[in-house]
């Protein structure tokens, strides 16, 4: 049985339910990373939205966290500008050693951008992924559902 842990990023709490969703199937333990910068507001979602097209990271807050055991990470983010959101990326570059050679899965979520740019932009930045989906905020929650559930299956297969 694989050993993991979910980190997510939210802005609206969106993603910290689909993060309790994947938790809620998986058993993993859930990891919040709190982007340090205020994102309220128009002005806040356009630098979101600057800040991820440019590679930018931003100032994180994190529990301590222990990552050598798990074997597999999932992340949750919001999709900004179709890029790696800064919080997220901040926290890969923090842990980068740590996770390097771990299994990978993505869960984004959005209003209903298709999501090849998010996947090619976090691939080309990071790592290769076991796993992706998005998952558009529309979406009833049987939907969320059954998409996490295929996520999950294709993460965790061999």
């Amino acid at each position: 049985m694989a050993q993991g842990i979910i980190v997510y990023v939210t802005r609206t709490g969106n993603c910290r339910k689909l993060a309790e969703l994947a938790a809620k199937e998986t058993g993993f333990p859930v990891h919040e990373v709190q982007d340090l910068v205020n994102r309220k507001g128009l002005w806040g979602w356009l630098k979101a939205g600057f800040q991820a097209s440019t590679g930018t990271a931003s100032p994180i807050k994190e529990a301590e966290l222990n990552l050598a055991e798990p074997d597999t990470i999932i992340l949750v983010y919001p999709v900004w500008a179709s890029s790696v959101c800064p919080p997220i990326r901040t926290w890969l570059r923090k842990h980068t050693k740590e996770i390097q050679n771990k299994k990978i899965g993505l869960i984004t979520s959005n209003l209903g951008s298709p999501g090849e740019r998010v996947r090619a932009s976090f691939e080309r930045e990071f790592y290769p992924l076991k796993a992706f989906t998005v998952i558009q905020e529309r979406e009833t929650e049987t939907e969320r559902l059954q998409k996490v559930r295929i996520f999950i299956e294709n993460l965790l297969k061999n």
